[in-house]
């Protein structure tokens, strides 16, 4: 005798629904539609625009829950990126940051946008930047080491802006560099402001 609950069907329906929303809105996102209307998000999920807002309280609720499936589904790219030398550190990190940026940059950029106007985007931009700036420290861990909060502070804000999602854009966008270009550039990049870093602690 099977005792398991009968599937709610209408409760499956709808979360299948929901998820291809959100799904088309990281498609969207990533082709530079942003942010994406109702109208394209609804064409691209097969989804009505009706039914969009009987999932979602409005685009910015749809955004946010968005920003959290790509919290859920990129976590590993924004947590910790190994051991090592400091030379295979760098490298994992920048790999790190490439790979997310490559991957789920339009929709940082989507939350990033819409942070402004609404508050839940706003935390959840937060958010991200928050575990960003952690996987610098976990990353630099021994170099960070015995200094004081406001050098730790300072290396940290350096290191997490050179490889910020801002600084990939502008790398990619405004001067036409490849994806081995910006990690040969970040790799030497961050040896060099550890390394400068470290000599004006001594």
């Amino acid at each position: 005798m099977n005792d398991a609950p009968p599937v709610d069907g209408r409760r499956a329906r709808r979360e299948r629904g929901r998820t291809a929303v959100i799904d088309a809105v990281f498609e969207l996102a990533e082709e530079g539609k942003i942010p994406p209307t109702a109208e394209l998000v609804a064409e691209r999920s097969g989804v009505s625009v009706a039914s969009i807002f009987r999932y979602f309280d409005g685009l910015d609720d749809l955004q946010v829950h968005a920003h959290r499936r790509f919290r859920e589904r990129f976590a590993p790219l924004m947590g910790t990126v190994g051991d090592g030398s400091r030379t295979d550190r760098i490298a994992a990190l920048v790999e790190s940051r490439l790979d997310l940026y490559e991957q789920a940059g339009a929709i940082m950029a989507l939350g990033r946008l819409r942070a402004l106007e609404h508050q839940p985007l706003l935390e959840a931009s937060t958010e991200t930047r928050a575990a960003l700036a952690g996987q610098v420290r976990t990353t630099f861990e021994p170099e960070l080491r015995g200094n004081s909060p406001g050098r730790v502070a300072e290396l940290v804000a350096v290191i997490d802006a050179f490889t910020s999602l801002e600084a990939w854009d502008v790398m990619r966008r405004t001067h036409a560099r490849s994806r081995p270009q910006i990690a040969t550039s970040w790799r030497r990049g961050l040896h060099a402001l550890i390394d400068n870093w470290e000599q004006d602690g001594n």
